[in-house]
C-alpha cells in the first residue's frame, strides 16, 4: 500500500508549528521507504507545502499554510532551547506577508474625525509616542511622568535616569520624522542614532536602551546578534555590507506599498533584519509612520498597545514567518491610536465615551468590513474614496 501525499501532509499540519522530524515520519508511515518519503517531503516542499526547519540531522517540517492562534500558542509553550532552530529566511524581507489590502484600507477608513496633523497634534503626539514605544522597550514611564517629562523637564526621581532618557530620546526622533519624512536609510539611520544615544551619562551606562558613538545611525556589520529569549538566528555576514544592502531593500520595498502595508512592512523587516546593533524595533516603530504621514492618514503613537501581543506578534514573524498576530496587533493598536488622533465631539465624550468599546469595534470593522452597530463607532467611519 501507498500512502497517499494527503497523508503525509496530515501528518505534518497535525505536529503544528513546531513541526516533525522524518524519522517521526517514518514511524508513522511504515508501508512507504524512507526513499520515498525523503522524495515526498523534496516534492511538497518545492510546491510550496512544507517548509524545513533547521538544517542537517536536525532539520524538522512544517506546514506553511495558516496557523492558528492556538498553534501559534502551541508552539511557543515551549523554551526557545526546545524550538526547532530559526535561521533567517530572505524570503520574509519580501512584500508578503503582510495585512490584506482590504482592512489596509478600512485602516484609512475609520479616520472621519482625525483631527488635523498641524504642531498642535504633533505635541500631543510626541508624548503618546514618547511614551507608548518607551513601554515597549520596558520603560517604567508612566504616560503622567512622560506628559512632565516632556512638556516640562520634570524627571521622575524615583524612577531610573536610563528610563528618562529613552522617553526624550524618543520625543527627539519623533520631532525628526516629523520634519524629515523621506524613508531612505540616511533618514533611517539618523532616527535610529538619535533613539540609541547615551549622551555620554555615566548613569545610563548599564543599559541596554543605548549604544556608544560608533554604532549609532551604522547599520551592523560585524556585530552578531544573539536573542537570547528566541531561537531566531539573525544573518551575520561580516565584511560582506549585507545587512546595509538588505535594509536599504526594506525600505524601497516599502516606498511601493499602500501606507498602511508599508508600515507594518517596516514595523516587521527592520526587526527581522536586526538592521542595527541595537534598537531596531524602536527604530522600525517610528520608521513605520513615515508612509503614514506621507500618505495623509494619522500616525501610530503605539499608546494602548498590548504589550504582550506585541512581543508574541514578533516573535511569531521570526520564528515562523506568520504575521496573524502581528496583523492583530497593529489592528487593534492602530484603531486606539486613531481615537487618541481624532476631534471626538465634546457632547460625544460628556455623555460617557466608551473608548475601549469603540476601539474594539473599529478593529471589528477593519476585520470583517461589518458596520458597527454602534453610532458612537460609526461616526468615525468615513466612505471608502471613488
Amino acid at each position: 500500500m501507498i500512502a497517499e501525499k494527503g497523508d503525509l501532509l496530515q501528518l505534518v499540519r497535525a505536529a503544528g508549528p513546531g513541526g516533525i522530524a522524518p524519522d517521526a515520519l517514518a514511524r508513522q508511515l511504515t508501508h512507504i521507504s524512507r526513499s520515498t518519503l525523503n522524495r515526498r517531503l523534496a516534492q511538497a516542499v518545492a510546491q510550496g507545502a512544507l517548509k524545513p526547519l533547521g538544517a542537517g540531522r536536525a532539520t524538522r517540517y512544517a506546514a506553511t499554510g495558516p496557523l492558528s492562534r492556538a498553534d501559534i500558542d502551541a508552539y511557543f509553550d515551549a523554551p526557545p532551547l526546545m524550538r526547532p532552530v530559526a535561521r533567517f529566511r530572505e524570503e520574509l524581507l519580501g512584500p508578503l506577508p503582510n495585512i490584506d489590502a482590504d482592512k489596509a484600507l478600512r485602516c484609512s477608513q475609520i479616520q472621519a474625525l482625525a483631527s488635523p496633523i498641524d504642531k498642535r497634534f504633533l505635541a500631543n503626539f510626541v508624548i503618546d509616542f514618547s511614551w507608548g514605544s518607551s513601554v515597549l522597550e520596558g520603560g517604567t514611564y508612566s504616560e503622567l511622568d512622560t506628559e512632565a517629562l516632556v512638556r516640562y523637564g520634570q524627571k521622575n526621581p524615583d524612577k531610573p535616569t536610563a528610563d528618562a532618557v529613552l522617553v526624550l530620546n524618543h520625543k527627539r526622533a519623533a520631532e525628526h520624522l516629523w520634519a524629515h519624512r523621506t524613508l531612505d536609510m540616511q533618514n533611517l539611520c539618523a532616527m535610529h542614532a538619535l533613539l540609541t544615544d547615551d549622551h555620554a551619562l555615566a548613569e545610563v551606562a548599564d543599559s541596554d536602551h543605548f549604544l556608544p558613538a560608533h554604532q549609532r545611525g551604522k547599520p551592523r556589520e560585524y556585530e552578531e546578534i544573539n536573542l537570547g529569549a528566541s531561537a531566531y538566528i539573525p544573518p551575520f555576514r561580516p565584511g560582506e555590507g549585507y545587512v546595509a544592502q538588505a535594509a536599504a531593500g526594506i525600505l524601497d520595498t516599502a516606498a511601493t506599498l499602500p501606507p498602511v502595508q508599508a508600515a507594518l512592512h517596516l514595523m516587521t523587516r527592520l526587526p527581522y533584519l536586526q538592521a542595527f546593533a541595537n534598537g531596531n524595533k524602536r527604530t522600525a516603530r517610528l520608521a513605520a509612520n513615515a508612509p503614514l504621514l506621507n500618505g495623509g492618514l494619522l500616525p501610530f503613537s503605539f499608546a494602548d498597545v498590548d504589550k504582550r501581543e506585541y512581543i508574541r506578534g514578533m516573535a511569531a514573524f521570526y520564528e515562523l514567518g506568520d504575521m496573524h498576530v502581528m496583523e492583530q496587533t497593529f489592528v487593534h493598536g492602530y484603531a486606539r491610536s486613531v481615537l487618541r488622533g481624532s476631534n471626538i465631539p465634546a457632547a460625544q465624550r460628556g455623555a460617557g465615551f466608551d473608548l475601549a468599546g469603540v476601539a474594539h469595534a473599529l478593529a471589528d470593522f477593519i476585520n470583517t468590513g461589518r458596520l458597527p452597530q454602534s453610532q458612537a463607532a460609526r461616526v468615525f467611519i468615513k466612505s471608502p474614496p471613488a
